[in-house]
């Protein structure tokens, strides 16, 4: 009768063979959590917030010409400033800007921003400028969605779509310059539409 032939054990793990397991599971584990959780720890980072250095409510100011008289006046519901940007922020701001003859141009928008030191102010969001008639021009209207209004050339510019309105005559163009000083003139960028009301006719005779 045979018997089977006993079974070699085998030889139990080295302390340093255990350890050099447990050490490759242990780095393969990390290097997995760290492809998974990657992307989601990111995107849940929250940015830094972007705070104003100082932030002024109902805010007001008037700009004086080499002669000391106003050249124009700038208001608005609230101004922040960035220093490090060297930007303000405007909300709801409205715009006077003076003539040394006739009536004033009036500007306002939703949303503004005041750059270069000041020298530029730039309207967006709802731009509307408008001028009362005098002895010499008629009433303007204007709307845009942007504007550039440059204080030393006294000029105001888009390359957005505008329109103009005036007695019932309305003008269309792809952009604007106007130079709002004395004297007033414009250019249109492209092609301009221009649309005139009809005359009113003769008045019919009374019996």
């Amino acid at each position: 009768m045979s018997r089977d032939a006993p079974t070699q054990a085998r030889p139990p793990w080295s302390r340093r063979q255990w350890l050099l397991g447990v050490g490759l599971a242990v780095t393969g584990l990390a290097a997995w959590w760290q492809i998974q959780t990657r992307p989601e720890d990111e995107g849940a980072r929250p940015a830094r917030e972007r705070l104003p250095d100082y932030t002024v409510r109902n805010f007001a100011a008037v700009e004086t010409d080499a002669t000391g008289q106003p050249s124009r006046r700038l208001v608005a519901e609230e101004l922040r400033h960035y220093a490090k940007e060297d930007i303000s922020e405007l909300e709801h701001p409205r715009m006077e800007l003076y003539q040394t003859d006739g009536p004033p141009w009036l500007a306002r928008s939703r949303q503004g921003t005041v750059l270069a030191g000041g020298d530029q102010v730039r309207l967006f969001g709802e731009v509307r400028l408008d001028r009362e008639a005098d002895r010499k021009t008629r009433a303007t209207h204007l709307e845009t969605e942007r504007v550039d209004i440059w204080r030393q050339r006294g000029l105001a510019e888009t390359d957005l779509p505008v329109r103009i309105l005036s007695d019932g005559d309305s003008l269309s163009a792809n952009g604007m310059k106007l130079w709002y000083q004395e004297p007033t003139r414009t250019s249109f960028h492209g092609r301009a539409r221009i649309r005139l009301a009809p005359e009113p006719g003769p008045e019919p005779n009374q019996p």
